[in-house]
């Protein structure tokens, strides 16, 4: 097998174990996010600033995932393009004969 198919796949499988651990945090983020909504409508007694506070740490929490999950994304789309067009390696350049070469 060639090397760059190995290493195609090997980025695509770090691309979708990434993709699934994304997943699983957007899944464990909206399950948590919806039991404390549970605890809140039944806990009268948590302050008004606390209840806010809570909302402005989830909003929080899902833009930071949000901005991880492009960068990691943008990440991939940069190695796909490097294995995408592989370049020629260059001859070295060596020395043209000069007249001085060919006399000695």
């Amino acid at each position: 097998m060639e090397p760059l198919n190995v290493t195609r796949q090997m980025l695509a499988f770090q691309k979708q174990a990434v993709n699934n651990f994304q997943s699983l945090w957007d899944f464990t983020q909206t399950q948590t996010s919806t039991t404390v909504d549970q605890l809140m409508d039944q806990a009268p007694w948590i302050p008004q600033e606390s209840r806010k506070a809570l909302e402005n740490w989830r909003t929080l929490m899902k833009l930071e995932r949000e901005r991880f999950s492009t960068y990691v994304d943008q990440c991939f789309v940069v190695y796909e393009k490097m294995l995408d067009a592989p370049q020629a390696a260059t001859p070295a350049k060596t020395k043209k004969p000069t007249k001085r070469n060919k006399e000695a």
